[in-house]
């Protein structure tokens, strides 16, 4: 290893070697004949780790060689690539130190409340990005810091997640329930009938092609007669569609369906999802259950797709504490929030979808976990 200093007169270069004759000979290669050699001698105790010898060697005019570059001087390409992701990776480490809390530990808290890692990665991501925009935003106001408060990591964590999904509680005129058996369509569709039509003084009829299940029909023939408005069983497509188009045009229509699984989809699904293809008029809301799991949801979607819901409609909140399910599944398929059940009583449990009602339950932890390593 060698150690360089400079004069207005000599350009001064120690060579360390394990002899003389070593240390002379790299020296002689480096600066060229012309080179003086001013000093030898043992090494200090401080260099003898460089090596047993030390010569000292000046040079007139000083070579342009960069004096704080080792002397193995040129660095292959793919060392100075690693250095640069090196010099990379320690900058974002430094601009992390800024705020250790919106950047170690979000996605985390996100997964506790139930979010997919994927998810909750890119919503951290995002979020990071809106703290930079924001504190652009700052720079030069009093009282600026180079932190963030827990409240605003909070607040743009809120505004990022609100940002994933949309609500649209409302039903056309012609509005169908779909999705798997057990998810509670019967019992939203009763429920959508008095707070969506009667309650608005609109008439109501419910339409039910749901002749696959035991007295299917029987129940919703049932609650019919209970609300008082009229009940058409179709048996097949082609019933469904004359009762639909025969019935008066301010009337609120509720169509309940089967409880498809992946067999019966094939088997006798087709036909009902092909011709709520073609009919343009049809508002189709797809019914899932809340407790259900991440995975379950997903398959559910992607079964009823051919069904073409424009909506999904959730039930069972009461049964789970978490709204992250439900907010996975509207930010992965762009569909929009309708309607909430959150029990049994009719017409009470179902409430109109907003996003105050999912947020909270995903950032309920963040509070805490920020101000933990604040």
């Amino acid at each position: 290893m060698a150690t360089a200093a400079n004069n207005s007169q000599l350009y001064v270069k120690s060579y360390f070697a394990a002899s003389i004759e070593e240390a002379m000979k790299r020296a002689r290669v480096e600066l060229g004949p012309e080179a003086l050699l001013l000093n030898m001698r043992e090494s200090p105790p401080e260099g003898r780790h460089l090596g047993e010898c030390e010569a000292v060697f000046g040079t007139r005019p000083a070579p342009a060689l960069p004096r704080c570059i080792p002397e193995a001087a040129a660095y292959p390409a793919a060392d100075i690539r690693q250095r640069v992701k090196d010099l990379r990776l320690r900058s974002a480490r430094i601009a992390r130190g800024r705020n250790r809390t919106s950047y170690d530990l979000l996605s985390g808290s996100l997964c506790a409340a139930g979010v997919t890692r994927a998810l909750a990665d890119e919503i951290e991501s995002a979020v990071h990005q809106r703290l930079r925009r924001r504190e652009v935003v700052e720079i030069g106001r009093p009282g600026c810091a180079a932190g963030w408060s827990a409240d605003v990591v909070v607040q743009e964590t809120v505004e990022e997640l609100e940002s994933r999904f949309e609500v649209a509680p409302e039903i056309g005129r012609i509005a169908a329930l779909v999705g798997p058996a057990g998810s509670g369509k019967s019992s939203a569709l009763v429920k959508l009938a008095v707070t969506r039509g009667l309650m608005a003084r609109r008439p109501v009829r419910l339409l039910s092609i749901d002749n696959y299940r035991i007295a299917a029909a029987d129940q919703m023939r049932t609650y019919a007669a209970i609300l008082g408005v009229p009940f058409t069983l179709a048996e097949t497509t082609l019933a469904l569609a004359q009762a639909i188009d025969s019935a008066p045009p301010e009337t609120l229509l509720l169509i309940d369906t089967p409880g498809y699984a992946p067999a019966s989809m094939e088997d006798s699904g087709r036909e009902l999802a092909a011709f709520f293809e073609n009919r343009q008029d049809l508002d189709t809301h797809l019914v899932l259950t809340a407790s259900m799991r991440q995975a379950d949801l997903d398959r559910s979607v992607d079964l009823f797709r051919a069904f073409q819901p424009a909506k999904l409609l959730f039930t069972r909140l009461d049964e789970t504490d978490s709204t992250a399910a439900m907010f996975c599944e509207v930010a992965r398929t762009g569909l929009p929030l309708s309607f909430l059940s959150t029990g049994q009583v009719i017409p009470e449990d179902l409430e109109a979808a907003t996003k105050d009602r999912i947020t909270p339950s995903l950032v309920r932890r963040l509070p805490e976990d920020l101000e933990a390593v604040a």
